[in-house]
């Protein structure tokens, strides 16, 4: 491994060259299943033909034209984009984290005045110095103190009890990703839409990681109660290429003219893939077979019998296995018995199979799973 870039990122000791479908290959040949697809990105798994085809098309075009030209197959991408709320308007970006940043501009633009930012307990925005100030685990947080916003954390339970008419917005995941794995009920996202609605607050949906079908539908809110007036998207947006968006309703305005911006956002080359993977996402059942697929890799880790298993949740492709050992240690032990897959917390397993995961790549991960936990 090169000292040369940052460590920031540890060191997984492998280094992958290529992939088919649900699986992917290291330098050394060896085959693994591949239940982290990028940290989720490569929603439709590796080398899709759709998607090499729209990128072949999209490559002998302009590249990118840059913001403020008019561009046909930006306008396209934003206009099925706002399909999602209705008729809502779309700022492109490069990553959730920008999606993120966008909707705290937008929300402080058009909700001026207002003092208080909400987000829950567990939640997971970004990085980035304003998305750290929605994000709740402080281990993030404390360093950049002097930098960031004080937003507001409550429990998914206390939360819509805690808006009030000094409320701007409030950011939530459907289903909360990095913290755990939890899927926010119905009933509190049908009480947190209610508050919010009372008190014209923002209800601001974080669909990153659960948006574009992977929770079985092609937003996770519609599965969790929530009616949001802005919904961030980016992993799986381009299958694996750097995009994110933020959708709103078009009723509640705009940014301020050249109050934000972005070099890359809607870049041509990028939105044709996008394009893409929105009519595969819209006009097909793969949200159906997420669902299904979900149910049936969950039945079998319940199966399993571990002791070390102490409950297994998710929706769709986004599960989590809570552990009484640390996950660093299994995920590590899992990819040397060739299954890919990552933490969601300091003892909770995340499995993020992609679209392209079939029925016998859910019984070997639950075998190799079961197999790797015999062995603590």
């Amino acid at each position: 491994m090169s000292d040369s870039l940052s460590a920031l990122y540890g060191g997984r000791g492998i280094a992958l060259t290529h992939g088919r479908g649900s699986r992917v290959f290291d330098t050394a040949g060896r085959e693994y299943l591949d239940f982290f697809n990028g940290h989720g990105a490569s929603l439709f798994g590796h080398s899709h033909q759709l998607l090499i085809e729209a990128l072949e098309n999209a490559s002998k075009g302009i590249w990118t034209s840059g913001a403020g030209f008019e561009s046909p197959v930006r306008e396209k991408l934003a206009d099925k984009l706002g399909l999602m709320l209705g008729e809502g308007r779309v700022f492109l970006c490069n990553s959730g984290t920008e999606a993120i940043e966008a909707a705290l501009k937008l929300v402080l633009t058009l909700r001026k005045g207002r003092g208080r930012i909400l987000a829950c307990r567990r939640g997971f925005h970004g990085r980035t110095c304003g998305a750290l100030s929605i994000t709740f685990n402080p281990k993030y947080r404390e360093p950049f103190i002097p930098l960031i916003g004080k937003a507001e954390h409550f429990s998914m339970e206390d939360l819509a009890e805690n808006i009030d008419d000094d409320t701007a917005a409030v950011f939530i995941e459907p289903v909360q990703g990095e913290g755990g794995v939890f899927a926010l009920p119905a009933e509190r996202g049908n009480k947190i839409t209610e508050a919010c609605r009372k008190h014209s607050v923002l209800l601001v949906s974080d669909e990153i990681q659960s948006g574009l079908g992977r929770c079985g539908a092609a937003l996770a809110s519609s599965l969790t109660g929530l009616a949001p007036d802005m919904v961030c998207l980016a992993k799986g947006l381009a299958g694996g290429m750097p995009a994110g968006a933020l959708v709103w309703k078009k009723e509640l305005g705009d940014f301020i003219p050249h109050s934000h911006g972005s070099t890359y956002g809607g870049n041509e080359l990028t939105a044709k893939v996008s394009l893409a993977v929105l009519s595969m996402v819209m006009h097909s059942d793969l949200p159906e077979k997420a669902a299904r697929s979900g149910e049936f890799f969950r039945s079998l880790i319940s199966a399993i019998g571990s002791s070390h298993i102490k409950d297994v949740r998710g929706m769709g492709l986004l599960n989590g296995i809570e552990l009484d050992i640390p996950s660093v240690g299994v995920v590590k032990a899992l990819q040397e018995n060739g299954l890919l897959s990552l933490t969601a917390g300091p003892r909770t397993l995340r499995f993020l199979p992609s679209f392209a995961a079939e029925e016998k790549d859910f019984e070997d991960a639950a075998l190799i799973l079961a197999r790797t936990l015999e062995g603590f």
